[in-house]
């Protein structure tokens, strides 16, 4: 039975997560005792770096210790279930969000005696809250990269365009003046890499984002007895000004699609363009959707490209500033032999100084607003940008994205009427999470 209060923990993590954002958290000498035992942590960052910060943790505690172990992300989930089936496996994970909200029922919250709920939000950003669950924190976060749109100034110079887009529709507008043809119908120039599956960077996250920002949530979590369970809401209707019909994924997937769409003036992308970030670095694409920590790879890949990044275009007239975005965070498992010093471990891992020093290893930052907002070396964009970025409850992310291809290739192909296609879509998502 999914268990909602958190019994039986002792004051350890309490006393931890108390100055979990200051960064004071007795674990040195001066402490005359504390938790002991040996955890292990399961996670996707690098093995080297990770390593390295937990050394310096293990150097500050007395009478516990912590060891990390990498597996590849995309073998985590299924690694970690059959270690705990036979009964082996961490005591805490350090995974992106999606990750950990799959193994929602086999992890230990960190409870609202320790962290009051209205001290996480006030904290962290808002995005975090993902995490929170009935009795406490899924999961403490670590870092976040918001969602943003990167632009080639000179492309944009060229064509006589002088500011990036601020509201999708202007894309549109934009579009057939940054779109570039040879002789042969070839593109030479495109606006932007929307329309296709197989080789933007991030379609899933960037509809459900418009979702977001038409005033929808995408998928809805409740709990029973049994434990989580999800309405998926991304097409649920939501109501208009002019009482018109406003179906919020398939606006977004009819608006997304129309790229790759010959029939269209928007026509700018198809299957046969290269994967979209290397096609900005050749600097033959205008615009491109990505996270705040691709601006330093774009930067090493071409020297030479004048480009600067800018806050995720918005739907106007929606109200709403929203944008995507990647979360980690680190939980502890019901299964785990040290609860509590696992708790313990995970309240200081979370705050200062390792939180930060971890979140440097995934080129994000901080999730506690205090710390990322203070620091110097974190540009204006991708400060507010955190501020304003949500996630939503993809507890299952190689199955849902095999939905989502099987959906854009019945829209693309015209196999289905687009409608069709995404309630098919949405139908079978809310299987595929409650199964």
């Amino acid at each position: 039975m999914f268990k909602y209060i958190l019994m039986g923990l002792g004051g350890g993590a309490a006393l931890f997560a108390i100055l979990i954002f200051s960064g004071k958290i007795p674990v040195g000498s001066n402490a005359p005792s504390g938790p002991t035992g040996d955890i292990v942590i399961w996670g996707t960052l690098p093995q080297d770096s990770i390593s390295n910060i937990l050394e310096n943790l293990n150097l500050a505690v007395k009478t516990y210790k912590v060891s990390y172990q990498e597996i590849p992300e995309r073998k985590f989930s299924d690694v970690l279930v059959s270690a705990l089936a036979n009964g082996a496996g961490p005591d805490m994970i350090l995974a992106p969000y999606q990750i950990i909200l799959k193994q929602t029922n086999r992890i230990y919250p960190f409870p609202y005696a320790s962290i009051p709920e209205k001290t996480y939000k006030d904290n962290y950003v808002d995005g975090a809250s993902v995490f929170l669950i009935p009795g406490g924190a899924l999961a403490l976060p670590i870092s976040i990269e918001p969602m943003v749109l990167f632009f080639n100034r000179a492309l944009l110079s060229k064509h006589a365009i002088i500011n990036p887009p601020q509201y999708w529709d202007e894309i549109t507008t934009l579009t057939p003046s940054l779109t570039v043809k040879d002789k042969n119908g070839n593109f030479t120039e495109s606006s932007i890499s929307f329309g296709t599956s197989n080789n933007d960077s991030y379609p899933k996250d960037l509809l459900m984002t418009m979702v977001y920002q038409l005033k929808q949530l995408p998928v809805v979590q409740s709990f029973n007895q049994k434990g989580a369970t999800y309405e998926v809401t991304a097409n649920t209707e939501i109501p208009t000004s002019d009482k018109s019909k406003l179906l919020p994924l398939a606006t977004a997937v009819r608006y997304y699609t129309q790229f790759s769409d010959p029939a269209k003036q928007t026509y700018t992308w198809n299957y046969a363009m290269p994967n979209a970030q290397d096609a900005f670095v050749a600097e033959k694409l205008a615009l491109y959707v990505g996270y705040s920590s691709e601006q330093s790879a774009i930067m090493q890949k071409n020297q030479k490209i004048n480009f600067d990044m800018t806050y995720l275009p918005q739907t106007k007239g929606a109200g709403t500033v929203v944008t995507g975005m990647k979360l980690y965070g680190i939980a502890t498992l019901r299964q785990s032999k040290f609860l509590s010093t696992a708790l313990t471990a995970e309240a200081a891992l979370a705050g200062n100084p390792y939180g930060p020093q971890i979140a440097q290893t995934t080129s994000g930052m901080s999730p506690i607003k205090a710390v990322s907002q203070a620091d110097s070396n974190i540009g204006e964009v991708a400060k507010r940008s955190s501020l304003v970025a949500r996630g939503w409850y993809d507890v299952d992310q190689e199955g849902s994205m095999n939905l989502f291809y099987i959906m854009m290739q019945e829209v693309l192909s015209g196999k289905k009427d687009l409608n069709d296609a995404v309630d098919d879509f949405v139908k079978k998502l809310g299987d595929l999470y409650n199964n």
